[in-house]
């Protein structure tokens, strides 16, 4: 799959995770702000674990990132952190390790533009 094709944010998932919630906003709203609340501290345990080379804890991170992103509609972060597992599970640290870049810049544009989502709602 071409990541770059993919939106930033999905809105559909977003319209989605709202109907999952009883059409509630607020709730929306909360848990999206929520995501973005923890993204700095996801991304930074994805960050010491691959550098540290503890891949168990590795992937655990990166599992925790891509189920949440998927969830809130982040369709190029999860993308992303898919390529990043996958590159965890064949144990090739260094490439991982090259990853992250691209993988932070994607989760802080997604995090402005979820910010923007979560001011719509108010």
């Amino acid at each position: 799959m071409v990541v770059t094709q993919l939106p930033l944010v999905c809105v559909e998932t977003l319209v989605d995770l709202q109907d999952s919630l009883g059409g509630e906003r607020r709730l929306c709203h909360d848990f999206v702000s929520r995501y973005l609340q923890m993204w700095p501290g996801r991304f930074a345990r994805i960050h010491a674990a691959v550098a540290t080379g503890n891949n168990e804890a590795a992937l655990d991170a990166a599992l925790s990132l891509r189920s949440s992103s998927v969830m809130v509609g982040a369709a190029r972060l999860g993308e992303l952190t898919t390529d990043l597992i996958l590159l965890l599970e064949s144990h090739s640290h260094a490439l991982a390790m090259t990853k992250l870049a691209t993988l932070q810049s994607c989760g802080n544009q997604t995090a402005g533009q979820l910010a923007d989502f979560c001011k719509q709602q108010h």
